[in-house]
C-alpha cells in the first residue's frame, strides 16, 4: 500500500496497519498467519468485553475482511461476533452502524440459528420505521434470510408495506414476502391479491413492482386482460421509458395470453425496434409470437404487409456474432410457414443465398448458435440435418489435437441429441456409430487415444434429461457391447458406459457377473482404467462370486500402472469379495453415480470402522483400527502396501537394573528395541515391561558397572538364549524401514488431550507444504529423541488428518510449564503432505519447522 493513512480509507490505525502487513507480506501463507492471528486477537478482545459500538464496528469490518481474503485455509466459526453484530444492527444508532450488523449476520449466521430471534425484535421495529431508508433495509434482511420464525412478528406488517408509498417499499415487500413463504403456496394468497389489486387500480397507469411480481408469481394470467389493455398504451408512450415498460408488458404476456387485436402492435413492435436493433426487445416480442397460432400471425402479416422475418433478415449478414444469434434464435420462435414457403401456396421470404447464409450458421465457433440452427433446419425439412450429420461422419477427419476432436465430436451430438430425442435406444446407437468413427482404427490406436471429456459431459448431460424408462433401454443397449467380445468400444464411450452401469446397475437387464468380465478383458485396452475399475467394484456387489481371471487381470494390470491406477486396483482387489461392505458402502452413497459411490468408497476406506463399536482400552483404538480389521501397513488408511510382522515375544526391560530415581515420560527411541516394547504396550503389558531403553540410561547403568556382570541379566536373556546371541537381535524382530503405522509411539500417562494442546498453543501457528510422505514425517520425528503421541488419521479430533504431539524438549528449563508441540497432516495423492505446526516450545518449534521445510 502506497497510500498514507489519511488518503487510504482505512477506518483506524489498526484497520490501516493489517492491510499494510497484509499487501506486504512474502507469501499466501504468510498473509493467511496474519488474517489468523488478527481473527485470534479480535476474538480475544470481544471476550474481555466492554466493547463500544464504534469499536464493534471497526472490529466486525476486520472480521470481514479477514476472513473473506484467506486463500489457503478455513477462517473457522466466526460465531463469537454474531451477539456483537446483533446488538450493533439493534442498537446502532445510523443507518450505517444497522446496515455492517445486518450484514456480518447475513454473511455469518447459519440458517435457523439461535441468535435469529434476537433480530426478529429489530426487524419489526424498523419495519414500522417512518424511515423508509431504516424499512428497505430490514425488509432486504427479509429478502437475503428468509426465517420461519419471523414469519409471525412481520407477516401482517409486510402486508400493509403491499401499498406504501415508496417504490423501492414495494418491491422489497413483495420480494420479503416471497421469500419467506414461496413453500407454502396456499400463504402466498394475500400477495398474489395485492398484486393484482394494485394493477387493476393503477390502471391506464403501470406499476412496475406490481407487474415484476405477478410474473414472479406466475398470475400474469390473472390478470390477462390488463395486461393486454396495457400494450397500446405503454407502447404509445415517449421517450426510453416506453421500451422499459413495453419490456415489463411482453414478458407479462409470455406468462398469460396475447390477443389478436395485439398481434398487430407487436408486429409493430418488431418493425421500429429492428433497425437499429433493440435487442432485448425484439427478442421479446418474438418469444410472445411464439405463442400465438401460425394461422392468426399469417393474417395479421397480409393484413399490414409485414413480414416478422424480413424485417430482421439485415441481422443474418452481420458480423456481430449477437446479431447472428439474435436473427437465428429469433427465426426459431416462428413456424416454418411463415417463411419457409413449405406450404403450398406460401412464398419464402428468404432468398436463395440467404438460405445459404443461414446453412453457414452450423459450422459457427458459438454452440448455441449451431444447436439453434439445427433445430431451425430441422423444423423446416429433417432431411437437411440428417444429410448434415452424415456428412460430417463421413468427412471425419484424422491428426486432429484433442480439443479440435472434442469439437468436432460435439457438433455430432449436437446432431444426435435433435435428431433421437427421448428414445433411448436410437440415441444408444448413434453413439456407437459415431465413436466407431471417431474412436476407430483410422484414428490410431485405443491405447494411445485420450478420453474426450467435453464427449463424456455432453453424453452424460443429456441422458440425465430422458425419462427413467428411456435411460435404462439407453443403458442397456450401450452395456450389450461390453459383453461382446468382437465389439470395439473406445475410451470415451468405455468411460461413459462405465458411469451409466455403475449408476443403473442391477436396474438393467444385462448380467453384472458379463459386465464384469468384459469390462476386466478391455482393462488393458485403455490408458484411462480409473472409472473402469470403479465400475467393476460396484458391479462385484451384484456377483454372488467373483472369477479368478478377473483377479488375475487386475493384478497384472496394477503391476505395471502409475500410482493412481495402482490404489484403483487395490481397492478392487481388496473389497470385491466382501460384499457385505460394498452393499454398505453403497447404502451410505448420497446417490447411485460413479462420483457419488466413490466419495463413499473413500469415507469408508478413511473410517473403516465407524460403525462397529471400539474398545477404548483395546490397542486397535488407539491407532485407529477397528476390532476386526487387519493392521494397516501406514498411517495412511488408503494404503495397504503389505502384510504386517508378527508381534514379537516381549521381554523385560533393564529399567529394574537402575536405582529409582524418577519415573518420567519415556523417550522415544530410533533403534529396532522400540518397536519390540511398543508391541508390548499394546499387548497390555505393564508399564515395566514395555518401558525402552534410552540411551542415557544405558549410560549410567554402565557406570555403575559392566551390564554382562550384573546377576539381573537373566531376565534379560533366557537359558535359551546362546550366550554369543546380542541382546538386540533378541528384540529386533522388525526392521526400522517397515510401515510406521505399526508403531504406537509412548507418552507420558495421562495422555493429554490433542485438542486442547492445539488451542492452547493458538498464538503460536505455522504451516507449510511437505514434498514427502506422513511416513517419512513421523519417522524424522523419531530421530529428535522426544515423547511422541501419534493419533491416526481417521480418530478424532481432526479426522483426515494424522496427529502427532512432541513433548518439550527436556533441556528447556520451563519444561514442566510447555506443551511441547502439536503437529497436523494431511496428506495428498502425489506422496506428500500439507502441515500445520503449533509449539510453545521455540527450540523445538524451530528444529521441527526446519525439518519439515527442508524434506
Amino acid at each position: 500500500m502506497d497510500v498514507t493513512f489519511i488518503n487510504s480509507g482505512a477506518l483506524s490505525r489498526a484497520h490501516y496497519s493489517l492491510v499494510r502487513k497484509v499487501e506486504s507480506a512474502q507469501s499466501p501463507q504468510a498473509a493467511d498467519q496474519i488474517h489468523l492471528s488478527e481473527i485470534d486477537g479480535i476474538r480475544r478482545h470481544f471476550a474481555v468485553g466492554g466493547v463500544s459500538l464504534v469499536q464493534c464496528r471497526e472490529k466486525l469490518i476486520m472480521l470481514l475482511y479477514c476472513s473473506m481474503n484467506l486463500t489457503h485455509v478455513n477462517p473457522g466459526e466466526l460465531a463469537f461476533a454474531l451477539p456483537q453484530a446483533v446488538n450493533l444492527a439493534e442498537m446502532g444508532q445510523t443507518l450505517r452502524d444497522k446496515q455492517l450488523g445486518f450484514v456480518f449476520c447475513t454473511e455469518v449466521m447459519p440458517p435457523n440459528h439461535e441468535l435469529q430471534l434476537m433480530l426478529v425484535n429489530t426487524i419489526r421495529k424498523d419495519l414500522e420505521s417512518s424511515s423508509t431508508a431504516r424499512v428497505c433495509l430490514a425488509l432486504s434482511v427479509l429478502i437475503q434470510m428468509p426465517n420461519d420464525e419471523v414469519i409471525p412478528a412481520v407477516q401482517s406488517h409486510l402486508q400493509a408495506l403491499f401499498m406504501h408509498k415508496s417504490i423501492s417499499v414495494r418491491r422489497r415487500a413483495y420480494l420479503a414476502y416471497h421469500s419467506l413463504l414461496h413453500n407454502d403456496p396456499s400463504r402466498l394468497t394475500p400477495l398474489e391479491d395485492a398484486v393484482v389489486l394494485r394493477i387493476q387500480r393503477t390502471l391506464p397507469s403501470i406499476d412496475s413492482c406490481a407487474m415484476a411480481a405477478a410474473i414472479k408469481l406466475n398470475r400474469a394470467d390473472s390478470i390477462n386482460d390488463e395486461v393486454n389493455a396495457l400494450l397500446p398504451i405503454v407502447w404509445q408512450r415517449p421517450g426510453r421509458q416506453s421500451q422499459s415498460l413495453t419490456l415489463l408488458v411482453l414478458r407479462a404476456l409470455r406468462k398469460a395470453r396475447l390477443s389478436i387485436p395485439n398481434v398487430g402492435i407487436v408486429l409493430d413492435i418488431i418493425k421500429r425496434t429492428s433497425s437499429p436493433p433493440v435487442r432485448v426487445l425484439l427478442r421479446e416480442a418474438f418469444l410472445v409470437l411464439s405463442s400465438v397460432s401460425a394461422e392468426a400471425i399469417q393474417e395479421c402479416q397480409i393484413q399490414q404487409s409485414l413480414s416478422p422475418v424480413a424485417c430482421i433478415r439485415r441481422l443474418l449478414t452481420s458480423q456481430d456474432a449477437n446479431d447472428q444469434y439474435l436473427f437465428v434464435s429469433c427465426l426459431d420462435c416462428l413456424s416454418p410457414t411463415l417463411w419457409a414457403g413449405t406450404l403450398p401456396g406460401t412464398i419464402a421470404v428468404l432468398d436463395e443465398w440467404e438460405v445459404q447464409e443461414v446453412m453457414k450458421l452450423l459450422d459457427s465457433h458459438d454452440r448455441l448458435v449451431r444447436k439453434i440452427t439445427l433445430r431451425v433446419l430441422q423444423a423446416v425439412d429433417s432431411s437437411l440435418v440428417e444429410a448434415y450429420s452424415t456428412q460430417l461422419l463421413h468427412n471425419f477427419p484424422t491428426g486432429l489435437t484433442l480439443s479440435d476432436k472434442g469439437e468436432y465430436v460435439s457438433r455430432l451430438l449436437d446432431v444426435g441429441e435433435l435428431q433421437h430425442g427421448n428414445d433411448g435406444e436410437q440415441y444408444a446407437s448413434y453413439l456407437k456409430d459415431l465413436f466407431a468413427v471417431a474412436e476407430g482404427d483410422t484414428q490410431g490406436r485405443t491405447e494411445d487415444m485420450s478420453v474426450l471429456e467435453v464427449g463424456v459431459e455432453m453424453i452424460l448431460t443429456y441422458i440425465r434429461e430422458f425419462d427413467i424408462t428411456s435411460r435404462i433401454s439407453c443403458v442397456t443397449a450401450l452395456a450389450v457391447s461390453v459383453t461382446e467380445s468382437g465389439a470395439q468400444i473406445g475410451p470415451t464411450l468405455m468411460v461413459v458406459t462405465s458411469a451409466l452401469v455403475c449408476e443403473y446397475c442391477g436396474k438393467i437387464a444385462s448380467s453384472p457377473l458379463a459386465l464384469l468380465q468384459g469390462m476386466a478383458s478391455r482393462l488393458v485396452s485403455y490408458g484411462v482404467q480409473d472409472a473402469c475399475l470403479l465400475s467393476m467394484l460396484r458391479m462385484s456387489a451384484e456377483c454372488d462370486q467373483i472369477p479368478h481371471t478377473v483377479s488375475e487381470l487386475v493384478t497384472e494390470i496394477s503391476q505395471f500402472s502409475r500410482k493412481r491406477i495402482r490404489n484403483r486396483c487395490s481397492l478392487f482387489l481388496t473389497y470385491c469379495g466382501q460384499r457385505d461392505v460394498l452393499t454398505g458402502i453403497i447404502a451410505q452413497a448420497s446417490s447411485s453415480s460413479l462420483p457419488d459411490f466413490l466419495a463413499a468408497l473413500t469415507t469408508y476406506e478413511s473410517n473403516p470402522g465407524a460403525s462397529a463399536p471400539v474398545d477404548l482400552k483395546s490397542p486397535s483404538a488407539v491407532y485407529g483400527l477397528s476390532p476386526d480389521s487387519p493392521p494397516r501397513a501406514s498411517l495412511s488408511p488408503r494404503k495397504l502396501r503389505y502384510e504386517a510382522y508378527g508381534t514379537p515375544q516381549a521381554v523385560p526391560s533393564l529399567r529394574h537394573l537402575l536405582s529409582p530415581r524418577r519415573n518420567e515420560d519415556t523417550l522415544l527411541s530410533s533403534g529396532n528395541r522400540t518397536r519390540s516394547s511398543s508391541r508390548a504396550s499394546e499387548r497390555g503389558m505393564s508399564s515395566e515391561l514395555a518401558r525402552t531403553i534410552t540411551p542415557g540410561e544405558l549410560t549410567i547403568a554402565a557406570a555403575q558397572g559392566p551390564l554382562q556382570d550384573l546377576p539381573e541379566l537373566d531376565h534379560v536373556r533366557s537359558s535359551n538364549t546362546p550366550p554369543n546371541e546380542d541382546l538386540a537381535s533378541r528384540v529386533d524382530l522388525i526392521s526400522l524401514d517397515t510401515a510406521i503405522s505399526e508403531v504406537p509411539v509412548i507418552f507420558p500417562t495421562p495422555e493429554p488431550d490433542f485438542e486442547e494442546v492445539w488451542d492452547a498453543m493458538e498464538n503460536s501457528n505455522f504451516r507449510g507444504w511437505c514434498e514427502s510422505s506422513m511416513d517419512n514425517v513421523v519417522r524424522l520425528l523419531q530421530s529428535l529423541q522426544h515423547s511422541m503421541r501419534v493419533i491416526a488419521v481417521d480418530q478424532p479430533p481432526f479426522e483426515g488428518e494424522l496427529k502427532v504431539l512432541v513433548a518439550a524438549s527436556p533441556n528447556s528449563p520451563l519444561m514442566g510449564s510447555k506443551q511441547g508441540a502439536a503437529l497436523r497432516l494431511r496428506e495428498s495423492e502425489e506422496e506428500s503432505c500439507l502441515w500445520r505446526l503449533r509449539s510453545d516450545d521455540m527450540e523445538l518449534r524451530t528444529t521441527i519447522k526446519r525439518l519439515l521445510e527442508d524434506l
